[in-house]
């Protein structure tokens, strides 16, 4: 009588996908199994790696120093928001990347935790995440807000800006409305305006004819100042004052037309 057994016929009832060897406990997949935590430690950098173990020690068994941690998080995400949208930021932009930073520092916590995992089977990048990310935003954000301090703090020049109506000649007694728009407010207008001689065979005006001008926007509204032909006029806008708009009133000799212009002008400080 034959014996058919599997061990005789060389045969196995192990079902297929599964190893023979007890001790692995793994399909057999006949592919190269997919490279586990420790696997991908062991490839990783050895600085990487150093660093995100010594930041895994300092804040996966401290629950305290984890806490401050995403503290500092909270502190520069909302605080470098709330500087970004001062200086003018969308709001829609800074919500979305605050909020997107907040959630994946968040998304870090219970990944650095581990409850239940040995060391080598926890994932390497959150540790450092938590870490990274405000470095990376401040690493961002202090030059920027710096260079902004500096570019904000210089004075925004308007002098080719400003529309004046009506055009044509200036006569005794008009008034012409000089008017801009500008998104660099600042809190004080320095303006010079020019008279020409508009018919070159009349009599010379320019020399003896007098602005009047007279502030009809902003904080200073009212403020009347007059000069020559070349004075820097000086007024009071106030903070964010984007609209300005100034009436001016020429003083001259009978007869007498000028070409007015505006030789400079700027907001400053």
């Amino acid at each position: 009588m034959t014996d058919n057994s599997p061990e005789q016929a060389g045969t196995s009832n192990t079902p297929p996908g599964v190893s023979d060897d007890p001790a692995s406990g793994q399909p057999d997949n006949g592919s190269p199994d997919m490279p586990g935590p420790d696997q991908r430690r062991r490839k990783a950098p050895r600085w990487l790696v150093r660093a995100a173990t010594d930041a895994e020690e300092q804040l996966a068994d401290n629950t305290k120093r984890l806490a401050l941690t995403f503290l500092a998080n909270l502190v520069v995400l909302l605080g470098t928001g709330a500087v970004w949208y001062a200086r003018g930021g969308d709001i829609t932009l800074v919500g979305s990347v605050v909020g997107a930073l907040l959630v994946l520092s968040g998304g870090m916590l219970p990944l650095i935790k581990g409850n239940g995992q040995d060391s080598e089977e926890k994932p390497l990048w959150p540790p450092l995440m938590l870490l990274v990310v405000p470095t990376a935003v401040l690493a961002v954000a202090l030059p920027a807000l710096a260079a902004s301090v500096w570019y904000g703090a210089r004075p925004v020049d308007l002098t080719h800006e400003f529309e004046l109506k009506p055009e044509g000649p200036f006569m005794q007694g008009m008034t012409v409305t000089a008017s801009t728009h500008t998104d660099r407010t600042k809190p004080r207008l320095f303006i010079t305006f020019a008279g020409s001689e508009y018919d070159q065979s009349a009599p010379v005006c320019a020399p003896s004819s007098r602005f009047t001008v007279a502030l009809r926007s902003g904080a200073g509204r009212g403020d009347t100042q007059s000069g020559r032909s070349g004075k820097e006029f000086v007024f009071e806008l106030g903070r964010n004052h984007e609209d300005i708009r100034l009436a001016v009133r020429m003083t001259a000799e009978p007869n007498c037309a000028l070409l007015l212009s505006v030789a400079s002008a700027r907001v400053d400080d």
